[in-house]
């Protein structure tokens, strides 16, 4: 079950920003941005995953802070599945299950930052065809990531406080849905 969990979850943190070219067998993903100078914070946060008709649970701990991004994914029964750390400029992670998939933890950390990261600091990363699209309106907030004119995912948000808000992230290539709710 476990193993289960570790390989879906891995295939969906770890694709929500991602552009996969198969031909080249490789993940292109968006550029890690700056860490946050003027922030510290730290989330517990209930994650739901939708996948292929499949729903799962998982609690994530997260740490963001001027000099390092620290993320724990845990089960919800506690066992702790994966732990990822960005200084700013070099990426670890260390598995506690055997994986079967190599896929960049960069990408992880790149979700993390499409939801919370100032909309500003995100632009300034993007590749010229890809945009980045920001809506607000009665009280709620959403951001939209392009790729080549086509919605590659989109973040809504229950409050115009990103901080606060539960939080619904779509990947539209990939088909998949992360409903994020603080603890």
């Amino acid at each position: 079950m476990f193993d289960r969990l570790v390989i879906v979850l891995c295939l969906i943190l770890f694709t929500g920003c991602t552009n996969i070219s198969l031909t080249k067998g490789k993940y292109n993903t968006l550029p890690l941005v700056p860490l946050l100078v003027d922030h510290k914070r730290q989330l517990s946060q209930h994650i739901k995953i939708d996948y292929l008709g499949e729903h799962y649970d998982i609690i994530a701990a997260s740490l963001l802070s001027p000099t390092e991004v620290r993320i724990s994914i845990l089960s919800l029964e506690g066992i702790n599945l994966l732990d990822v750390s960005y200084d700013g400029h070099n990426v670890n992670v260390q598995y506690y299950l055997e994986k079967s998939i190599q896929i960049p933890p960069e990408v992880l950390l790149t979700n993390i930052q499409l939801v919370y990261w100032p909309i500003d600091k995100l632009r300034r990363q993007l590749p010229s065809n890809w945009t980045l699209n920001e809506l607000s309106a009665d009280n709620t907030y959403q951001r939209q990531l392009i790729i080549d004119g086509k919605v590659n995912s989109e973040v809504h948000y229950s409050t115009a406080d990103i901080w606060s808000a539960s939080v619904q992230l779509e990947h539209m290539v990939f088909g998949y849905k992360l409903s994020i709710r603080n603890l």
